[in-house]
């Protein structure tokens, strides 16, 4: 087709054309280039791979009428041509030149070799350094690490000058400090009056801005383009895209997130949602006759969308009468249809499809994790006015939604994530609501077999808020909650989460988990500084360890991956969220992920994240607001004989195995096939540091023949061993130590005992002389104390006590005691040695013989057999004396001694309990003071920790409540054996637990005084729990991940805590976990995030595992009960202390979530276990307790 002539006079026209660069290139001998400016293209046909490949894309893009080029011979080199070259921009003479996405690709292969300077432009002389637009460096900031952006995002300052008047005043009015906001009943910080008012000014005006795929390029001469470097595409003018209409709140964790979308809801009261622009409202309707002031009023308050219900509830506070005006508006409420998809061409007949209507709701939907609901209810019923906000709780399957006209009415719909998740799906077993109007004669699809259809499709709310959304999606693929959130219509999104990711973590996470006795609020200014500055830079350094940079940018790109999906699957954000069937498709992947070499695009990652974050840095937090002070310490306990012949059978296994194995090929544990059962042997030698029964005698025992042979197959006529291949100076006498540790446990009685039954040691003084004998696990002499097992004692404890009237409470203990260790002994027998294994359990490669005979390290590569035990103590305290105030333990610091003088602090007011406390009844003690049953006495336990938790919990758990965090479900239930001997209240929060057993502990823990201990797996920990409860945080073993730690200590120290929070970790000296945590300390962020998923992956942390020594043993422990075990500073009397009236329902002392019953009494049976069974009892059933 012949060129049109206004297609000609475009293309002769050079003001279309942006000059981009230019080019130097030699000439042929045979050029007649003159030394003035002609349009032409010269180039010489050299066999160069990279010349032909900018020929080609120059003759394609000439061709195309693209590209216009001017040439002349140098001025300063005439053996050189100097190449001008002007493109045609992509937004210019779109009706005369057709634009094909893959031809820009030529355009971005000519911008690798142009120079874009002016002085390569100009000739005036002989530029020898070119400047290639794609050669240019980063700027500094554009390497900044995701931390470091992330904390130093700036903090909000929104403004009240939005077009919207409605939003205007609303702003306004969170910002005004002098009053509350209308409905609510707490008085805001002014970081968080800021932040609400920038969710309501984000909402209401979302600021457009350049589309972040473009770059401002300069041009050689005056002037400026816009340039995708990606795709190659250069615009003239720029183009903008509105930024999302929410994004994330991602204050600090305990700086009231909850209460700051509870101030924006009610600011926004009554507001309507925008229609979608591709919708129009629907058609006025043409009135029969003249309507009433009233209709007409209501009609134009409808197309205008006024806020009118928070206009006729301050009316209704004065006692106005408007429930005539109100019906009128109801039945204006505003709408828009969505016509249906075009129907596709077929010969086959098919039905018709009928138009949409959505309603227009001004509700906001808030999507919570289950054990997350009763915090959010709470939390409406603390801060919000009654009657202030109409709210429709949806926490399960069995509550019935209501049709979408009475939807229209709430203001709040606080819904589960799991009956979202179940209320959109196609396959849901919900029923349909009835929507007749006439009583007792429905006739719509709510009694039909019809499929459901959730009255959510069919409203456009004004908001949804999604708490702990970071976990919705992974990038590149949908869950089930992604899916459904898709399904609604929603004007405006927010996720709440103060951890979006691993990387975007807030600076309070390294802060907190550092060891500090001053009592500081939060860090100084200086030390937040220094850590900022320490974790500014990115792993892309190359003489950084090629391990630690790989891993660093890894998770840089997992980071960016979840950010991704909240951008694209939640937020629906413009350009990354354009259909994929368009012309303008933004690939997040593409465009802002680093490319495998962990090269970042060349665009601000700072200005993405400011136009979708919410947050305040520190420094700003701390002028409004002072938290109570924070003490972190760590306690260095010593090991009992117990720990330390646990410790030593590990470390008693590895060298075994490496020195028998000569650290060669699989046999070798360290080998990398083995990397998984190794990663579990580790584990359970870090729960071992609390305490370890699951060794036993037989492995012991072939551990020390496997060792004994190996040095004889090694020694030649009586010779001294050759040390050969991979064994080391010292390895023959290593392993001497080895066996002469496995004799020494081989020969310990108690160790056997414990090992055998799997019982918790206890140490018992002033146990009745006549039934000494029959309960203990060891041989008794007079003035020993007496050794049971956890089970055997709560059996005995539970005789006295069901006996306490009578003549002689004692009398029958010794048969008792003799029938139930006649039981354990037999069970333990009939037992199998591997029984403990479950069908979960590792099996190792290393369970098949090995050359030399080496040892197989069953137990300690399995994971240990979970305790049958229940996640709720039946045992009622008595109200034992409650001490006075001021009463402090003598393990107690000079820092805790001062705060308890200072009292509480910012103490809000209280929810009321529905509960009656269980500390206040007074029970006098049943027995004479000659009674021996007077004296008894828990004296020790095997455990140096839990001696020490025990101390502490018994004099702190009447004033304070404690929260103690745990890795490893026994440890769990080790420490709640010994606290319900001693009539303590405890709660388990397992990760297994159901979500309605979650939710309740939690709000139960947090509002009532029945529970004072919280044992709290540490992972379950990062999951926006509000346990502001509990001043006291004990860590039961170290925590191998900083991040975890923080995370789990801000569960406490947070708004709404009124008392200093003291937090200890516990630690047995000179042992391996004692180099763990100092080899903690000393890593860098780089190498945290190598070795986040393992300790092994740290190469010194790796290393010191394999030099791991053994920890001496005393020869005067030996056989002495009083030397062995780990003393109770205080020691506890064991008889008359629980009240039997109160055993029989431990979960009617729980909060369940209202319309959420709790389990039948015969499904708690099981969920519950079977008190006082033993470890081997408990193989049976391993996860019962465990809420599975």
């Amino acid at each position: 087709m012949p060129f049109t002539t206004p297609h000609v006079e475009f293309l002769k026209n050079l003001n279309n054309y942006f000059p981009i660069g230019s080019l130097t290139l030699p000439l042929d001998q045979t050029s007649i280039l003159g030394v003035n400016w002609e349009e032409c293209y010269p180039h010489n046909h050299s066999g160069n791979t990279k010349a032909g490949e900018l020929h080609s894309s120059v003759w394609a893009l000439l061709c195309l009428g693209w590209l216009r080029t001017f040439a002349r011979r140098h001025p300063q080199d005439h053996g050189q041509a100097q190449i001008r070259f002007h493109v045609l921009p992509s937004d210019v003479g779109g009706r005369y030149i057709k634009r094909s996405d893959k031809d820009w690709e030529h355009v971005k292969r000519l911008m690798k070799y142009l120079d874009v300077s002016r002085e390569a432009w100009e000739g005036t002389e002989k530029h020898t350094e070119k400047q290639r637009l794609h050669d240019q460096e980063l700027r500094p900031e554009d390497n900044d690490s995701l931390f470091y952006i992330f904390n130093t995002l700036p903090s909000p300052k929104p403004s009240s000058l939005v077009s919207c008047p409605y939003s205007s005043h609303a702003i306004a009015t969170v910002l005004d400090g002098t009053e509350n906001i209308p409905g609510l009943r707490t008085d805001l910080y002014a970081f968080q009056r800021r932040s609400a008012a920038m969710m309501i000014m984000r909402e209401a005006q979302p600021v457009r801005s350049l589309d972040p795929r473009l770059e401002e390029i300069s041009c050689p001469t005056d002037g400026k383009y816009l340039y995708d470097r990606t795709s190659g595409v250069i615009f003239r003018h720029p183009r903008f895209y509105e930024e999302a209409k929410g994004g994330i709140l991602a204050e600090t964790m305990g700086l009231g997130k909850t209460l700051i979308c509870l101030a924006a809801i009610l600011a926004t009261k009554g507001h309507w949602p925008q229609v979608p622009p591709q919708f129009s409202l629907e058609q006025r309707q043409v009135r029969p006759q003249v309507g009433s002031l009233l209709n007409m009023a209501a009609a134009v308050a409808s197309r205008e969308r006024v806020p009118w219900r928070s206009y006729l509830q301050r009316g209704w506070n004065r006692d106005a009468d408007f429930d005539n005006c109100r019906s009128v508006l109801e039945k204006h409420v505003p709408s828009y249809a969505i016509p249906p998809p075009e129907a596709r061409r077929s010969h086959r007949p098919s039905t018709e499809q009928l138009e949409k209507v959505v309603g227009l709701c001004a509700a906001t939907l808030i999507i919570v994790p289950l054990n997350l609901f009763s915090h959010w209810r709470n939390e409406i019923a603390v801060h919000v006015e009654e009657d202030a906000l109409k709210v429709l709780y949806v926490d399960n399957n069995d509550f019935l939604m209501p049709p979408s006209v009475d939807l229209q009415m709430y203001d709040v719909i606080l819904m589960s994530r799991s009956r979202l998740e179940e209320e959109m799906s196609l396959t849901s077993d919900l029923k349909n609501p009835c929507i007749c109007t006439e009583n007792g004669r429905c006739h719509c699809s709510a009694h039909t077999s019809a499929p459901y259809t959730s009255p959510l499709a069919s409203l456009h709310f004004l908001r949804i808020i999604v708490d702990e959304g970071h976990d919705f999606s992974t990038f590149g693929r949908k869950n089930n909650a992604v899916i459904a959130l898709q399904k609604l219509h929603v004007d405006r999104r927010w996720i709440v989460s103060g951890t979006p990711s691993s990387g975007l973590l807030g600076i309070e996470a390294s802060t907190a988990a550092l060891e500090t006795l001053s009592g500081v609020s939060d860090r100084d200014s200086l030390l937040v500084r220094e850590i900022l500055e320490s974790r500014r830079g990115r792993a892309s350094d190359p003489s950084m360890d090629p391990s630690v940079r790989k891993s660093a940018l890894l998770q840089e790109r997992k980071d960016l991956e979840k950010l991704g999906s909240i951008v694209v699957d939640f937020l629906d954000l413009r350009p990354w969220a354009n259909s994929k069937g368009g012309n303008d498709v933004g690939s997040w992947k593409q465009y802002v992920i680093p490319a495998e070499d962990g090269q970042r695009k060349p665009r601000s990652l700072r200005k993405v994240l400011e136009s979708l974050v919410v947050r305040h840095r520190i420094e700003d937090v701390e002028k409004d607001i002072k938290l109570p002070p924070l003490y972190n310490r760590t306690v260095y306990l010593g090991p009992s004989w117990h720990d330390k012949l646990s410790l030593n059978l590990f470390i008693m296994n590895l060298a075994v195995n490496a020195i028998t194995s000569e650290r060669v090929d699989q046999d070798y544990m360290f080998h990398p096939k083995n990397r998984t059962s190794l990663n579990q042997l580790i584990t359970n030698l870090r729960y071992s540091g609390f305490y370890w029964t699951a060794f036993t005698k037989d492995e012991v025992s072939k551990s020390i023949e496997v060792s004994r042979k190996y040095l004889e197959s090694k020694a030649v006529s009586g010779q001294k061993e050759r040390v050969s291949g991979n064994l080391r100076e010292g390895d023959f006498n290593f392993l001497r130590r080895a066996i002469r540790t496995g004799e020494i446990v081989f020969g310990c009685q108690s160790w056997t005992a414990f090992s055998t039954a799997h019982e918790l040691g206890l140490y018992i003084d002033d146990f009745p002389e006549d039934a000494r004998e029959a309960w203990s696990l060891t041989k008794t002499t007079q003035y020993s104390p007496v050794v049971m097992g956890a089970s055997q004692l709560a059996k005995a404890q539970n005789f006295i006590d069901s006996h306490l009237y009578a003549p002689d409470p004692a009398s029958g203990l010794d048969l008792l005691g003799k029938t139930t260790m006649n039981k354990l002994w037999q069970s333990v027998q009939v037992q199998p040695s591997k029984a403990s294994q479950s069908d979960g359990d590792i099996v190792s490669p290393l369970n098949s013989a090995r050359k030399h005979g080496s040892v197989t390290l069953s137990t300690s590569i399995q994971k240990p057999p979970t305790m049958e035990k229940r996640t709720i103590s039946r045992a009622k305290t008595n109200g034992s004396p409650k001490k006075t105030l001021g009463q402090v333990s003598s393990n107690s610091t000079k820092e805790e001694q001062s705060a308890d003088s200072q009292g509480r602090i910012n103490q809000p007011p209280r929810l009321n309990s529905a509960l009656k406390s269980s500390l206040t009844a007074q029970v006098v003690n049943p027995f004479d003071a000659s009674s021996i049953l007077a004296r008894t006495r828990l004296s020790g336990t095997a455990s140096a920790k839990l001696s020490y938790l025990l101390d502490r919990i018994t004099v702190l758990h009447e004033s304070e409540k404690t929260l103690v965090f745990y890795e490893g479900d026994n440890i769990a239930f080790y420490i709640a054996q010994a606290l319900e001997l001693l009539g303590i209240q405890f709660l388990i929060y397992t990760g297994s637990l159901p979500a309605i057993r979650k939710s309740a502990y939690i709000t139960t823990f947090n509002t009532t005084e029945t529970f004072r201990v919280l044992l709290m797996d540490v992972h379950q920990a990062a999951h926006g729990l509000h346990i502001a409860a509990a001043s006291r945080v004990f860590f039961a073993n170290p925590v191998w991940q900083p991040t975890v730690e923080a995370q789990a200590i801000k569960r406490a120290h947070r708004i709404g805590q009124t008392r200093p929070v003291f937090v200890e970790t516990l630690v047995l000296k000179d042992t391996l976990e004692d180099r763990m945590l100092r080899r903690r300390k000393n890593m860098s962020a780089q190498e945290h995030h190598k070795a986040e998923k393992s300790l092994l992956d740290d190469d010194v942390m790796e290393q010191l595992i394999k030099d791991a020594d053994f920890i001496p043993l005393l020869p005067e422990e030996m056989h002495n009960a009083r030397r062995q075990m780990a003393p109770l500073q205080h020691p506890q009397t064991l008889f008359g202390r629980l009240s039997p009236a109160d055993v029989h329902d431990p979960d009617k002392d729980l909060i369940f979530p209202k319309g959420m019953k709790p389990p039948s009494r015969r499904r708690k049976a099981v969920e519950h276990g079977i008190a006082g069974s033993t470890g081997t009892q408990a193989s049976k059933h391993r996860k019962v307790g465990f809420g599975n």
